[in-house]
């Protein structure tokens, strides 16, 4: 599955949002070619958190922050966790954009388990 993370602050609400986008139904992805960026993906998930406590997390390390985003209602996968963490720490540690937008091709993850 194809998915996308927004993730955003909103510096009037002191909020850090981090929204989940998918591919939904199935698309072929044969082509080495393939340009995922031109899917469209549908929001199906959205959560957000206090940005002290996020920044706070990013300064204990990348665990931490994983741990921080996880909750009952979003606990993505750990490699997909990796990548979100990423994108955060990119905003916390001076990404002038104010978003922040990763991608999650769960196929990857496939074929490295495959190649192992």
């Amino acid at each position: 599955m194809l998915q996308r993370y927004d993730i955003s602050i909103d510096s009037d609400t002191n909020r850090l949002s981090i929204k989940e986008f998918a591919v939904i139904g199935r698309k072929p992805r044969k082509s080495e070619y393939y340009d995922f960026t031109l899917e469209t993906f549908s929001l199906i998930h959205e959560v957000s958190y206090d940005v002290d406590k996020i920044r706070a997390a990013v300064q204990e390390g990348a665990v931490a922050l994983i741990s921080e985003i996880r909750s009952d209602a979003f606990f993505p996968i750990g490699s997909c966790a990796e990548v979100i963490a990423e994108g955060v720490s990119g905003l916390f540690n001076g990404n002038p954009e104010p978003v922040s937008e990763v991608f999650f091709d769960d196929r990857t993850l496939l074929s490295t388990n495959i190649e192992k």
